[in-house]
């Protein structure tokens, strides 16, 4: 737990006890000298309510401070431990508040993030995991080789061929294709690898964790609750996983399309400084 909390989140602040208790002492003063003015005849609804209103903000103003730091403390403290209990790389977005067991964990994490209280995670680039620990190795490794590119085609099929439910099966076919599509495009283009790293690094390991769960479970003979809980989120997790495996090439392709369009750009340039493309429209 200690590794992903930052100072901040470890310990109390120096100035937070001082500011509460000169939080209550400005708090008695001033209700004090409330008291004494309304026993000299201070009457006025407004002027008493108004009076009121900035007695309770002098108070509560820096008790907040204190209380709302205490609770992003808090909350970094049980994210922290809970995450380090579970071992687990990366969580989808969607997960989070079941995973941590605090509400809005979303919203919660990035102001955690953002204020230094949470270190070593970060959330994905499309923002629908939560990377830890390893996040940034995810874009360091190597692409497959060409052999290893076909042992892993050839793994996805076998173990497509081992599972038996066919909506499952369906989405392996439509993995299978996806990371075909992939790894080739990175075979002919290495200097695509960059874009591809993170579904090779992430995506594919993950994808055939899961589906080597999914042959095992599905192979038992008592399907009790547990196995069918598990095969269900793990066949909701396919579904994410085709989207995000999907969304992974169409950015291995999104440079392919910027280099077309600045060839093409240069080219239309090219032609109509040789007048060729008047000619080729007057024909």
């Amino acid at each position: 737990m200690e590794r992903y909390l930052t100072g901040a989140a470890k310990k109390r602040a120096w100035w937070e006890i001082p500011t509460g208790a000169l939080s209550a002492f400005v708090g008695a003063v001033a209700v004090d000298v409330l008291v004494e003015d309304l026993q000299k005849g201070l009457s006025d609804p407004v002027i008493e309510l108004l009076a009121y209103g900035t007695v309770l903000a002098l108070v509560l103003a820096p008790l907040y401070a204190v209380v709302r730091r205490a609770l992003r403390r808090r909350w970094a403290q049980r994210i922290a431990h809970t995450l380090a209990e579970r071992g687990r790389a990366a969580v989808p977005i969607d997960e989070l508040d079941k995973v941590t067991g605090v509400k809005n964990a979303v919203k919660k994490l990035r102001a955690l993030l953002d204020r230094g209280y949470l270190q070593r995670m970060a959330f994905s680039e499309d923002g629908m995991m939560l990377l830890i620990d390893d996040f940034r190795d995810l874009t360091q490794a190597e692409a497959p080789a060409p052999q290893e590119s076909g042992d892993v085609i050839a793994q996805i099929r076998a173990l497509n061929d081992a599972i038996d439910d066919p909506g499952v099966s369906a989405q392996i076919e439509r993995i299978e294709a996806l990371t075909a599509s992939i790894l080739d495009t990175v075979r002919q283009r290495p200097e695509r690898a960059d874009d591809a790293r993170r579904f090779v690094n992430y995506y594919l390991p993950v994808t055939m964790k899961l589906l080597e769960s999914y042959r095992l479970m599905e192979k038992q003979s008592y399907q009790g609750q547990t196995i069918q809980a598990s095969r269900v989120q793990i066949e909701a997790a396919l579904k994410k996983l085709v989207f995000a495996i999907e969304q992974q090439q169409d950015r291995l392709f999104r440079s392919e399309a910027m280099d077309v369009d600045a060839e093409i750009s240069v080219l239309e340039t090219m032609m109509r400084s040789d007048g060729t493309v008047e000619q080729g429209i007057r024909q």
